[in-house]
């Protein structure tokens, strides 16, 4: 009864998190161009357009990550942790997370050089916190990968012995 009133709370959560990030990816470029002509009053322009392409192309990783998170916890909540999935899913979610650093910066460079778009130090700092979160999530999924690898292994030599 506990696993599947846990399954069901977590798996709840993350379809909560795809869906409201969904829905904010839905909503951004209808907020991209009112904050742009209330206050810039930039009208009659492709920018909340390639802004939002830009952010879309961005996303990309993040819902895959969240598509992947979402099978983790399922293997994990089904009591099966030492499955060789779970190291897949991890180092997945790692590829993701340091495909986002490079996305989000090459993103952010081509808005600058090729369409004008600075927001001076906004972009500054989200370069910096996004590519550091990621990097810091990069690197512990990938740990963590590595170390249900080694206890996998470790599970199956003790069963061989027994």
């Amino acid at each position: 009864m506990k696993n599947s009133s846990s399954y069901r709370i977590l798996n709840n959560i993350i379809i909560l998190g795809i869906v409201l990030t969904l829905l904010s990816l839905c909503a951004l470029p209808l907020v991209i161009t009112a904050y742009l002509k209330s206050g810039y009053n930039i009208v009659d322009s492709n920018l909340p357009l390639i802004m939002s392409i830009g952010i879309f192309i961005c996303a990309v990783p993040y819902i895959v990550a969240l598509f992947l998170l979402k099978k983790l916890c399922k293997q994990i909540v089904l009591k099966h942790p030492f499955s060789r999935e779970i190291p897949k899913y991890l180092k997945q979610i790692s590829i993701c997370a340091f495909s986002e650093i490079l996305i989000f910066n090459v993103t952010q460079l081509v808005l600058y050089y090729f369409f004008d778009i600075y927001l001076y130090g906004l972009t500054i700092v989200s370069a910096i916190i996004v590519s550091f979160i990621s990097l810091a999530i990069g690197f512990l999924s990938m740990v963590l990968g590595k170390l249900f690898e080694m206890a996998i292994e470790i599970k199956e030599e003790n069963d061989k012995t027994i």
